[in-house]
């Protein structure tokens, strides 16, 4: 659905399963069924992702909570430069993502609401992914997509900066999509949030759960 106008179909290798997207990413927001996508194939039309099945998602939250954010030079999708020193200072929103994972999808339309709401703190919203300028610019216009996550016209309101691969896999080490880090003013990472949570009444919760991080922070 979401990778080079191809059917997306995931392959359980272990059980020879095949779930759809929207059959899997269900099961993912229910809190039905774990995975990791480990590799991808290119069949014909389709694109199958290969996935385990796992009782608990990996996390390197523990990892970063502390920790100072490792900063660098980047340039956002319109071309504008953010250095360093423009990053410095500032409580940073940073949301990993990607067009091809359907939980970061499902939480763009919460992720533009706590835009809005950082534009008045003066707050800073990254959006990092791994993908190249054009799928992205291809994604926001597929008919498919005001569907799925019931917008006219949709938009991602934080700064998105594309061709990230290496930065997300290295210095990042993200290994769910989406991942969210919340960095106060002086540099260090005071939440990681992996995955998408859903409430008791089984809404996403990515607004509260980051607002609420955001709230603490002076």
């Amino acid at each position: 659905m979401f990778k080079k106008d191809k059917v997306n179909l995931f392959l359980d290798s272990a059980n020879r399963q095949v779930f759809t997207l929207p059959h899997i990413d269900s099961l993912y927001q229910a809190g039905k069924m774990k995975f990791q996508i480990y590799n991808r194939e290119v069949r014909a039309d389709s694109i199958y992702w290969k996935i385990r099945v796992i009782d608990t998602l990996p996390t390197i939250r523990a990892k970063w909570i502390g920790k100072q954010f490792p900063m660098a030079n980047f340039t956002d999708m319109k071309g504008n430069k953010l250095s360093i020193t423009d990053l410095q200072g500032k409580v940073l929103i940073i949301n990993c993502w990607s067009v091809t994972c359907g939980p970061c999808v499902s939480e763009i339309p919460q992720l533009n609401r706590v835009a809005d709401e950082s534009a008045k703190r003066g707050i800073l919203c990254l959006a990092l992914t791994y993908d190249k300028d054009q799928e992205i610019t291809r994604f926001f216009k597929a008919e498919k997509l005001k569907e799925y996550i019931k917008m006219s016209r949709p938009e991602f309101k934080f700064r998105i900066i594309a061709n990230q691969k290496p930065f997300l896999d290295h210095s990042l080490q993200v290994i769910n999509y989406p991942t969210t880090f919340i960095v106060d003013r002086n540099g260090v990472i005071r939440e990681v949030l992996e995955g998408v949570n859903l409430d008791e009444a089984g809404k996403l919760k990515s607004y509260n759960e980051i607002m609420s991080v955001v709230a603490e922070l002076k």
